[in-house]
């Protein structure tokens, strides 16, 4: 990569705060990466999904592909357990069809527990493949395959202690069947004695209006569930219905779905229902993000107002579900985790032609939000080929690492085995423990646009400035005060620039300017 690329590379980086009039704007930095890895085979491989052990060391899953035992190519499941270094602890691969007694076909993981069973630690993962819902178990000492269990369809949740909880919609899953479907919800018991019917609670709930006659619908759309330190038992569903028993245009009465979150207590007993929203389409998502220390956090992923985009919104609960605040962030963001405080980082694939930052195809965008949704910072990163994040998690020792399936081979992908590799990257410590919000600095220009000349307003101290070309040609390098903060522009032409600033302090500024 020759000088110039690596230039337009470094200040690509930087995040540009579009500033086109004399007001202030946040303060934001790139977050820099501690470690990196490009892991996969010279054929296409795919990121699958990404989460932390009881240790805070990092556990990613990814298809990889190998010749078998007759020289055939396909895909196996990779697993690997890595340390905060970035050192491998193990790495092993599965032929998961073969061992689950399936045809090899596609499958699909849901969610991930961590279960004990005869003193052995295991990570379970919920899979679907041929048709069926299983829980595969791979030993976390070794990361080699355990044994597998056929579940129950709907959500499903399992603690350490292999208690189970599940809701389930009947009715919908048989066909012509036209009347009020019902929720079940069920909690097995693990240990039941023998000839006994291992169900320790079971909750039912029918809608008291029949369902008109389309297929595929159904009243209860469950979305997932969780549990807390006492076994009480939390349910995020949709219900829908319709206003009229029989109806000629069924589209017109159709009231949108109630997005609701249900608390049962360790009897099966239904404590208490709360709506949380009106959602605007019966494909909306809700999902828990935290459950702890007696309080919920839950995303609700729906239509904005304007029926334009599919915004992400945030609702913090009381364990007695109480709503103690809710807000929307700007779009919908693929992975989304909380610290202690609730200060929010959120994980998405973004493109935009006439955002500078991106690099190519697609990038990954890293955020932070406080606990009102207050945007702190955000970081962009990628090639200038397509780059999709599979999985965000916070780390330990205040960092952050993400799981992305890529095909570039440049910036800040520093390897690539061919085609499309999976690539883990770590932030460095500090990324989610420093503030780089500060409402009483501000950075901006004026007049912008411009002619001649800009000055930068609204800032204390020396700073240092500089400005590119859209090539990442530096143009300009000069050091600023308050009292001496002119910049000549006379003599480059008209166009778009872009404008860096490192104060005292190390807080990096960044912006646009059109000179006319």
């Amino acid at each position: 990569m020759n000088k110039k690329n690596l230039t337009l590379n470094h200040f690509l980086c930087i995040l540009v705060s579009l500033i086109f009039t004399g007001s202030s704007g946040y303060v934001q930095g790139q977050q820099n990466i501690e470690w990196q890895k490009s892991i996969g085979t010279a054929q296409s491989d795919d990121a699958l999904k990404m989460f932390t052990d009881d240790d805070g060391n990092l556990v990613i899953l990814g298809n990889e592909v190998h010749q078998d035992f007759t020289g055939n190519y396909r895909n196996y499941l990779l697993i690997s357990k890595i340390d905060l270094k970035g050192q491998e602890i193990w790495k092993k691969y599965h032929d998961l069809a073969y061992e689950t007694f399936n045809i090899p076909v596609d499958y699909y993981f849901g969610p991930h527990f961590y279960t004990e069973d005869n003193g052995q630690k295991l990570i379970s993962v919920v899979v679907s493949i041929g048709g069926r819902r299983l829980l595969y178990k791979i030993m976390d000492e070794t990361g080699e395959y355990y044994s597998y269990s056929d579940i129950n369809p709907g959500v499903y949740a399992v603690d350490r202690s292999r208690v189970e909880v599940s809701a389930i919609t009947l009715c919908s899953f048989q066909q012509s069947c036209y009347g009020p479907d019902s929720l079940i919800v069920q909690k097995q018991n693990p240990f039941p004695i023998i000839g006994f019917d291992p169900v320790q609670w079971s909750f039912e709930l029918k809608q008291n209006i029949r369902t008109a006659p389309i297929q595929g619908h159904y009243d209860f759309n469950n979305q997932d569930i969780t549990t807390d330190a006492e076994g009480n038992v939390y349910l995020l569903t949709q219900i829908e219905r319709w206003d009229f028993q029989f109806c000629t245009d069924c589209a017109d009465a159709f009231i949108d779905a109630y997005c609701e979150i249900f608390k049962f207590d360790t009897s099966g007993t239904l404590v208490k229902q709360v709506k949380l929203k009106t959602a605007k389409a019966v494909v909306s998502n809700m999902r828990f993000v935290t459950n702890r220390d007696g309080k919920l956090l839950i995303r609700i992923d729906d239509i904005n107002a304007a029926w334009t985009a599919v915004i992400t919104s945030l609702y913090f609960l009381n364990d007695d579900l109480s709503i103690t605040h809710q807000f929307s962030l700007d779009k919908q963001y693929n992975f989304i985790a909380a610290d202690e405080d609730y200060n929010l980082f959120t994980c998405s694939n973004v493109y935009d032609q006439n955002d500078p930052n991106i690099k190519g195809e697609s990038d990954v965008l890293i955020s932070k939000f406080n606990s009102n949704g207050v945007l702190q910072w955000k970081s962009y990163f990628g090639g200038t080929s397509f780059d999709y994040p599979k999985g965000m998690v916070l780390t330990k020792d205040d960092g952050l690492a993400f799981f992305v399936n890529t095909e570039s081979t440049d910036f800040d992908i520093a390897e690539n085995h061919g085609g499309q590799d999976m690539w883990l990257v770590k932030l460095n410590q500090g990324t989610t423990g420093i503030d780089h919000y500060s409402p009483s600095v501000s950075f901006a220009t004026y007049p912008n646009p411009c002619t001649d000349f800009i000055e930068v307003v609204n800032f204390e101290g020396y700073m240092n400035i500089d400005i590119y070309d859209l090539q990442g040609q530096k143009i300009i390098e000069q050091k600023i005060n308050p009292s001496d903060a002119r910049i000549p522009l006379n003599g480059f032409p008209g166009g778009m620039y872009f404008i860096k600033g490192v104060n005292e302090k190390g807080q990096q500024y960044a912006g646009k300017i059109l000179k006319l």
